[in-house]
């Protein structure tokens, strides 16, 4: 999970240091006397920021622009991010609100869908995420989710903590429609109840599992 935890400075991609100085300082003429008259407006700075990250899989917390290197104030930081939730040149830097921040992505490189994981792992919303991901999965293609792709990116989650979210998720209601199924050479897959029995859930794993490789 490290490599989407960009919430954290020590993580971020390198970042020009031309445009490090620029972030932190909002007023370069006054502050900069010999930076120069043409230098890129700070809102453009913000949304390559973002873009850099999100081309890396990497969302940016909006928390991080008030740690060092970058300490910009309230005052600052509001009507920059005012600017790119407007379109003013960042037509494709969107917001997504988690539970603890919210989150920064640019549309270019990054789904909507993937900034949502992201936001549930960076936030150890682990019983959500993998709701959401069989959720999505059940509704979309439509097919079981297979849960050792919990251990891939963007998740990365132990096989531990898969379990422990798993028994959570078997007496919780919001995750009343969690199903378990298994292949028949014991393959776990999980599925919703919302979009799928248990009769097509077994049939696809069977499938996926076992029975493509026997009629190739």
């Amino acid at each position: 999970m490290s490599h989407v935890d960009s919430v954290s400075a020590q993580d971020a991609p390198e970042i020009d240091v031309e445009k490090r100085q620029w972030f932190h300082a909002l007023r370069p003429q006054e502050e900069q006397g010999d930076t120069p008259a043409e230098a890129a407006n700070p809102v453009e700075i913000v949304a390559d920021f973002i873009r850099q990250h999100s081309a890396s899989g990497n969302l940016v917390a909006r928390s991080l622009f008030t740690l060092p290197p970058y300490l910009l104030t309230e005052e600052d930081l509001c009507p920059l991010l005012e600017s790119l939730r407007q379109g003013d040149r960042g037509t494709d830097i969107t917001c997504v609100k988690g539970s603890q921040d919210e989150y920064y992505y640019s549309t270019q490189t990054m789904t909507a869908n993937y900034a949502d994981m992201c936001v549930q792992v960076v936030e150890r919303d682990i019983c959500r995420a993998v709701a959401e991901a069989v959720r999505f999965d059940c509704r979309t293609y439509p097919r079981p989710y297979k849960v050792a792709m919990l251990e891939q990116p963007p998740y990365r989650f132990e096989p531990q903590e898969i379990e422990a979210a798993l028994a959570t998720m078997d007496v919780h209601p919001d995750y009343a429609d969690i199903r378990r199924v298994e292949s028949s050479n014991a393959e776990p897959y999980l599925f919703s109840e919302r979009f799928m029995s248990y009769g097509k859930a077994y049939g696809l794993c069977e499938w996926l599992e076992v029975e493509q490789y026997q009629n190739p």
